[in-house]
């Protein structure tokens, strides 16, 4: 009987911390077939765990700005590709791909960042690829005019 409580025991608690991980990791919030790039100001890059985020104020048509937050990777994982606590400074200009929020919101899961220096890098964490192939792709893209992937779909 004890035997049979503890098996019990260990695969409901391995369901449930499983559920629990499987959970953390979803990118439903995001929109992964649509990807837009925008540029904006760095006022805050959040270089912790779980999950790095990038806040950039982004001009809006008439004049003012929208603050946006986007998701990016763990620190672990952003200094294995060469990304640190300081990679993004207040004040600086970055340009972003990113997957939207779903729910409209202004903000998204980074894709790749392009930096002041021309320079890009790949934050991404798996919510919208910033690998090189997205970088370039969207380089011959964003030369033709193109700020989303779905503008870029219907003009080709």
């Amino acid at each position: 009987m004890t035997k049979t409580f503890s098996l019990l025991s260990a695969v409901l608690t391995a369901a449930v911390l499983g559920g629990t991980a499987n959970a953390h990791h979803s990118f439903s919030m995001f929109d992964r077939e649509t990807e837009v790039v925008t540029t904006g100001t760095v006022v805050r890059w959040a270089f912790n765990n779980p999950h790095s985020w990038l806040y950039i104020n982004v001009a809006n048509d008439d004049g003012t700005q929208t603050l946006w937050s986007f998701e990016g990777s763990s620190p672990t994982s952003l200094i294995a590709r060469g990304i640190t606590g300081s990679t993004f400074e207040p004040g600086d200009t970055v340009q972003l791909m990113f997957c939207p929020l779903r729910d409209g919101r202004p903000g998204g899961a980074i894709g790749w960042a392009k930096l002041a220096d021309g320079s890009f890098v790949n934050p991404a964490d798996g919510g919208c690829s910033g690998s090189e192939e997205a970088q370039q792709r969207w380089q011959a893209w964003l030369a033709e005019g193109y700020t989303s992937s779905t503008e870029a779909a219907k003009g080709q």
